[in-house]
């Protein structure tokens, strides 16, 4: 099984998110009100789950959520999650931001959830954010590959290619990027040097060093998930490889429903 939870989850709609959430936020701001803004995030986490049980519902805090693929798991751990079907993330930050939103949709789509909800305590007034998905695991595994201008003819390329379409195929698109990667690094370790230094080069000389995966010691791979300005991209790309000894740079793009794999060569 690809995801495991240590709690069984349900489904629900909006408007029933929205009821459950009508409560925990009316007990998340009497809570700052109370205690004020500069508490950790834990402490937070562990009085409105306390409160939102006062309340009659059903919490459970810091369960373990588990993804895997072969021999590579990962686990997180979810914040807050009422009557097992409605996520909260909570923070104690100056202000939300778009890490946070997706990392809290990570989640939604490991939990084949559609609703869930940051709160930050920090601020003067608690800030919250709703963040919502319509993208069912069905919806993720729908996606394409574009491997035109993918060179398969240099050393190892097979490797990468394999080990990408099987997490793919089990988990499909739209997760976070830095999962991929890790995976990718650990399904690739026992026939590629992985995470290493690289010289960067200026004028014939090394100036410093930088981490990259490689697939051969001349090879490097890199992903991203860019929607937009791909060509600018692409770009700053080759300028990178042109300041190392590499050969080509393996770019695997995800691109919402389409997978882009190009090979970049000096």
């Amino acid at each position: 099984m690809a995801v495991e939870c240590g709690v069984p989850v349900v489904l629900i709609d909006q408007e029933r998110f929205h009821e459950i959430d009508r409560i925990a936020m009316g007990r998340a701001f009497a809570l700052q009100n109370e205690m004020g803004r500069f508490f950790d995030e834990r402490i937070y986490q562990e009085e409105l789950s306390s409160r939102c049980s006062d309340a009659g519902m059903s919490v459970q805090r810091e369960v373990l959520l588990r993804i895997s693929h072969r021999d590579f798991h990962k686990d997180y751990f979810l914040d807050f999650l009422v009557e097992n079907s409605a996520l909260f993330e909570m923070k104690a930050v100056d202000g939300l931001n778009s890490n946070h939103q997706r990392q809290l949709l990570n989640y939604l789509h490991l939990l084949n959830l559609q609703h869930g909800k940051l709160i930050n305590f920090r601020p003067a007034s608690v800030e919250s954010r709703f963040v919502s998905t319509q993208l069912t695991r069905e919806k993720r595994l729908a996606f394409s590959i574009d491997k035109t201008t993918w060179n398969e003819g240099l050393e190892a390329s097979e490797v990468l290619i394999d080990a990408l379409a099987g997490l793919l195929g089990e988990w499909g698109v739209f997760l976070d990027s830095n999962l991929y990667r890790e995976a990718l690094l650990h399904l690739t370790a026992e026939k590629s040097p992985g995470l290493q230094e690289v010289e960067i080069v200026r004028s014939g000389r090394a100036i410093v060093i930088q981490k990259m995966c490689l697939l051969t010691p001349d090879i490097a791979w890199h992903l991203s998930a860019h929607h937009e300005h791909l060509e600018s991209y692409e770009v700053h790309m080759r300028r990178l490889l042109n300041h190392t000894n590499l050969r080509a740079i393996h770019w695997i793009n995800l691109n919402k429903h389409q997978v882009i794999m190009k090979t970049l060569k000096k």
